[in-house]
């Protein structure tokens, strides 16, 4: 029997454990758990480790599907999928969600982070979210991408929908393994998405609003936020220690300053400071908002980073 493999990447909730389900002929396995960090603002669960299922593409043919976590701070199973379970596959599948407020920020994150593993692979670009936000459209990715050096394949999918996902996998395998009615396959992976058990909705919640902050003081290891708007002006705050929150004021200002008086410096998206003793202090600035953390020492940078970006990310007040 043929067997082939794909793999899914991209941020939290561009999709990946839907695609999968949407595809998958078997009960997937994932490893979903409590969302703890400020994604709980688009969901309530999250992957942890990576999803896997199966597609039957002949009878003499199947595609194994890998999916891994969104999140930076699971870099190490990335890793270790590369090199050990995927490490054959025909291709990466990047799922992009069209509402972030900046798309190819992600693009050039995973991009940077995945470059040795599609250097000799295929890479496809789907994008998921455009029934929410229509723009940017295909025309304004393929244009960006160019302008990045990047050429490549873009879809736009619906990842609750088989037939929809499944054009991906065409696009990926159909030159490679010829034979596959693609047609019938969507129709039964059509009748496997109205069974029990199947899966009905988007990874997105579905449930009540929450505020930027909420998610924020959500993540472990953050106790303090405060966010101001495009004048530097309070937006919001919840931070105890009134000196903490002068100074992420005064930081966001530094930004500022620095960037006018130093040009050189090009532009400064964030400021941290470590304290030996004390809380660590950062501030994530751009041109329409900033956002400033109180984090415990413990917590690392990097984290305090992807949480910060993905706050800003899908940042509607």
């Amino acid at each position: 029997m043929a067997e082939y493999k794909v793999l899914f990447t991209g941020s939290v909730c561009s999709g990946k454990t839907t695609a999968i389900k949407s595809l998958s002929d078997i009960e997937t396995v994932d490893t979903d758990t409590s969302v703890s960090d400020s994604a709980i603002r688009r969901k309530r669960k999250t992957t942890i480790a990576m999803d896997y299922g199966i597609l039957d593409l002949k009878e003499d043919s199947r595609l194994h599907l890998y999916g891994t976590p969104g999140q930076e701070r699971f870099k190490f199973m990335w890793e270790l999928m590369m090199s050990d379970l995927v490490h054959d596959a025909e291709g990466l599948v990047l799922l992009v969600d069209n509402t972030r407020a900046d798309p190819f920020k992600d693009i050039q994150f995973y991009i940077e982070e995945f470059r040795d593993f599609i250097v000799r692979r295929r890479l496809i670009i789907a994008v998921t979210h455009s029934d929410e936000q229509e723009f940017p459209d295909h025309h304004f990715y393929m244009n960006r991408l160019k302008e990045m050096g990047l050429f490549t394949t873009v879809l736009f999918i619906d990842a609750r929908d088989p037939s929809s996902v499944l054009e991906v996998i065409k696009e990926l395998l159909d030159h490679k393994e010829k034979g596959i009615d693609w047609e019938a396959m969507g129709e039964r992976l059509e009748v496997n998405s109205t069974m029990p058990g199947a899966v009905k909705q988007d990874e997105v919640a579905q449930t009540e609003d929450i505020s930027l902050m909420d998610a924020a003081l959500n993540t472990r290891g953050i106790v303090g936020a405060i966010h101001l708007d495009d004048k530097r002006e309070v937006l919001s705050s919840k931070i105890e220690n009134p000196h903490n929150r002068e100074i992420l004021k005064a930081m966001v200002n530094l930004v500022s300053a620095l960037e006018k008086k130093a040009g050189f410096l090009g532009h400064i998206e964030d400021l941290i400071l470590c304290g030996k003793d004390q809380e660590t202090l950062s501030v994530f600035v751009d041109e329409e908002q900033a956002l400033g953390l109180c984090s415990d020492r413990e917590l690392s940078i990097n984290v305090v980073k992807q949480q910060a970006a993905d706050l800003l990310q899908w940042s509607k007040e």
